[in-house]
């Protein structure tokens, strides 16, 4: 009987390991470089391709070692991909500042008392928290950091007894379905528009109707998967492993107690943390010109005497921070969060150490994954692909072309799942082409946005699926399987809004 049960196991499928899903893709690239012939564009002062411009050069087929080498320059960057290692090191340095909120004990506690407020009412609580989700992405483009509020959502979640994967929903769904609207995102639409020639507002009533409907839509799904397993905990792809889930992420089942006045004041503290992000990265000159109050402050900061002299003259005003200040700014609270506490620099160093230990391996996916851009850069095929759409989909009938322009997009933003990268890449050749179906640039504007939004919530090369999954122990493959569904339903969405936009 024992041989038997041992032999089921054998035969049970077992999904490959995150690194070596990124590893195989980044092999197939480079296989497809001995294939597709090179190809380059001529490029404006800033860079990018100019439509029309392309010649053939020789084929740079990418060997063995130059596989090993990718992931190396996606960390560092070379002169055509920047380096991954900021996001790295963010993701590390998230990871010390959560551990150090866990050491104080305050956040498990607030966050389970919020659990119990809405243990009757927890389509209110998915609802909330994927729309606060959907802001981040359609305002500035949240992705690389999602994995930082997936884990501070999983306590809540587990708590009201629903699954990783309800977690992973809401933080995964609801930023990309944000990203796909991208009322304002100035790391995609803002980018892509200027690449097309166009202004940012164009569209932009459109996109935010879509924000709603999707955001709206991607909630119903959620609280519809929650419903099931809270009343089937046994059909979640991740019921094997729910107590070893309660007590990694939500610290099992013990009493709880209240806030004492020094957790309190962490508390305080931590919640700042997320304002001051929130606030600093929003672009607001890009959304109003006249909002320039940060920028004024920060000039008068660095000019005043005294003070300036003091805080240094390399300040970045509210608005314009990226991964370098958040950082910064993490280094800087976790220690703030440490004295509070009352702990010695000792074990506030040994705490940021081990917090950043404990997440090394979900820093390594970002460069691994980066890695892809560098094969098909290095390999000069990257032209030839966009060469071949040029040449191909630019007269067909205006619904068609939308959609094969979106299925175009999805397979593009496989290999380039960077909003700016696949901006700078394509928009000079694609925005283009609508003239000749018909339509406005916008168009393009949006398909881009609803593909990079789609393969975000699914793709081995999305960062955002690859760190959070890995980060709560679910493989690749159970990820898929549990959503493969509403990713479906988030497809015809998509390809419902840009036939609505065509026919209008």
């Amino acid at each position: 009987m024992e041989n038997v049960e041992k032999k089921k196991e054998k035969k049970k499928f077992k999904s490959p390991n995150t690194y070596v899903i990124i590893f195989g893709v980044l092999l197939i690239v480079a296989i497809l470089t001995w294939f597709i012939p090179g190809g380059k564009y001529e490029l404006d002062e800033a860079g990018r391709a100019i439509a029309g411009t392309y010649t053939r050069v020789d084929a740079n087929r990418q060997g063995l070692w130059d596989v090993i080498m990718a992931p190396i320059i996606g960390m560092v960057g070379n002169e055509q991909v920047s380096g991954a290692i900021t996001i790295s090191l963010n993701v590390m340095l998230f990871g010390s500042f959560l551990e150090m909120m866990d050491t104080t004990g305050a956040i498990n506690i607030a966050l389970k008392g919020v659990a119990r407020k809405y243990q009757k009412n927890y389509f209110v609580l998915i609802t909330v928290l994927t729309f606060i989700m959907g802001i981040f992405g359609t305002v500035q483009g949240a992705y690389e950091e999602g994995f930082v509020y997936l884990l501070m959502f999983l306590p809540i979640i587990l708590a009201l007894g629903l699954d990783t994967i309800v977690a992973l929903m809401i933080v995964i769904f609801g930023t990309q379905a944000g990203n796909a609207a991208s009322i304002v995102n100035p790391f995609s639409t803002g980018i892509a528009s200027g690449i097309a020639g166009i202004s940012p507002g164009e569209g932009i009533i459109y996109r935010t109707i879509v924000f709603f409907v999707l955001m709206g839509l991607v909630s119903l799904m959620i609280c519809r998967y929650a419903a099931h397993i809270q009343k089937h905990p046994e059909k979640s792809v991740q019921y094997f492993r729910h107590e070893k889930d309660i007590e990694e992420f939500a610290g099992g089942e013990e009493e709880i107690g209240e806030l004492d006045k020094k957790q309190s004041k962490v508390f305080m503290l931590f919640v700042l943390t997320f304002a001051i992000m929130i606030v600093s990265l929003i672009p607001w000159t890009s959304l109003n010109p006249n909002w320039t109050f940060f920028e004024s402050a920060t000039k008068w900061l660095t000019n005043a005497p005294i003070i300036g002299t003091i805080l240094g003259s390399s300040l970045v005003p509210f608005g314009s921070w990226y991964f370098n200040e958040i950082n910064g700014l993490l280094i800087i609270m976790t220690f703030l969060v440490g004295k509070i506490m009352g702990y010695s620099v000792d074990k506030i160093i040994n705490i940021l150490i081990k917090g950043a230990a404990a997440l090394v391996s979900t820093a390594f996916i970002v460069p691994l994954a980066r890695g892809i851009q560098v094969i098909m850069t290095d390999g000069n095929i990257t032209a030839t692909v966009l060469n071949a759409t040029e040449s191909t989909i630019g007269s067909l009938p205006p619904v068609i072309f939308i959609i094969v322009c979106f299925l175009v997009y999805i397979i593009m933003a496989m290999f380039i799942p960077s909003s700016t990268g696949l901006a700078a890449a394509t928009m000079s050749i694609m925005a283009p082409l609508t003239i000749f179906a018909g339509l406005e640039e916008s168009s393009m504007i949006l398909v881009y946005n609803f593909a990079l939004g789609f393969v975000k919530l699914f793709a081995p090369t999305s960062i955002i699926v690859m760190t959070c999954t890995q980060a709560v122990h679910v493989d690749y493959g159970s990820w898929i399987k549990a959503t493969w569904k509403y990713l479906a339903y988030f497809f015809l969405a998509c390809v419902a809004f840009l036939v609505i936009y065509v026919l209008i």
